[in-house]
């Protein structure tokens, strides 16, 4: 009988613990605009680095300018959503993304790259962690693009036109 209350003391106290951290919130993100930021990197690989151009290390990034938020709070009363309202108590979910991206050079970029024309082909893309790889520039994430150059421009002026498309919004060009 003893054994049998302690059991069900502990197994109270578990409930009690695990469902009262539980509440737990979502923030809905809507991407309503984008912009664009050209980059360079530091002399130890920081990015980005904006205070002077490094031509041999360029970026540029794309990323939403304008978001619309909804924030919705919830609580869980059962033991499974309380134990993983605990691991994740703050999720953010994107409801659309920047799903196409086109960058074009104004100036001509170097001999392979005339003014006007496409330079998809020699970006890379950029992890938070400064690492680069090759991947299709419009198979990333919802939210933010960085990219980095794979060629060095033959020329001082730098200038492009970034078109893309938000999902379920419309089309832009920065």
């Amino acid at each position: 009988m003893k054994k049998a209350l302690a059991l069900f003391i502990v197994f109270g106290f578990a409930c009690l613990f695990t469902s009262c951290p539980g509440d737990f919130s979502t923030t809905y993100n809507t991407i309503k605009s984008a912009n664009v930021l050209l980059f360079s990197f530091n002399e130890n690989g920081i990015f980005p680095h904006l205070e002077t151009i490094n031509i041999n290390e360029l970026g540029i990034g794309v990323y939403p300018d304008s978001i619309f938020e909804r924030y919705e709070v919830a609580q869980s009363n059962s033991i499974i959503n309380g134990a993983y309202a605990m691991e994740n108590p703050h999720q953010i979910v994107y409801t659309n993304s920047i799903d196409s991206i086109n960058v074009f050079t104004i100036y001509e970029f170097n001999k392979e790259h005339p003014a006007g024309s496409k330079v998809n082909d020699i970006l890379l893309f950029l992890d938070y962690m400064g690492e680069t790889k090759e991947l299709n520039i419009n198979e990333l994430s919802p939210e933010s693009h960085h990219f980095k150059f794979s060629a060095v421009p033959t020329n001082d002026s730098l200038q492009f036109e970034i078109t893309g498309r938000i999902t379920n919004e419309n089309d832009f060009k920065l």
